[in-house]
């Protein structure tokens, strides 16, 4: 119930939000650009460390300074290849987070980008707005309230 209320607050400010900017003919210029593109995509893959296979035989120490010797060198040999690893996975980790970054911008920008490209029609129009503002309002919201629901039946 509380999931279904504050939803429909954030759905009632979003319809506000696009009723103002119909109504006053807000536009949204697009200054950022592609943020993928080829270029970009394969620096970034020429950067990742390539890996054809990886296999150790590690033979067994034993006790002595031979072993002592022997484990300090395994021990840097895998220090070094954590430090990789580490490389590796970070940049798995940005690449997701510039993913995220590109996801929410599309959300954000050009999908509201795409609702006052309308705003030319509706400007100083009241009814226009409000109809296109409860239209993309519906759109934009029906599939959170789908998931609450569907959410609850099966609970």
């Amino acid at each position: 119930m509380n999931s279904i209320l504050s939803t429909s607050v954030l759905a009632g400010a979003f319809f506000l939000f696009i009723t103002g900017g119909l109504y006053s003919g807000l536009k949204l210029k697009d200054n950022i650009g592609n943020i993928l593109n080829k270029e970009r995509i394969q620096r970034y893959a020429d950067k990742t460390p390539k890996f054809d296979g990886f296999e150790v035989d590690i033979p067994d120490a034993g006790d002595g300074i031979g072993g002592a010797i022997l484990s300090f060198l395994a021990w840097i040999v895998i220090s070094i290849l954590l430090v990789f690893l580490s490389y590796f996975f970070g940049l798995f980790f940005w690449s997701a987070v510039f993913l995220l970054g590109a996801i929410l911008y599309w959300i954000f920008f050009r999908a509201l980008r795409l609702v006052f490209k309308n705003s030319g029609k509706c400007k100083g129009k009241i009814v226009k707005s409000l109809g296109l503002g409860l239209f993309y309002s519906f759109i934009y919201i029906s599939w959170i309230y789908g998931i609450i629901f569907l959410i609850q039946y099966l609970n």
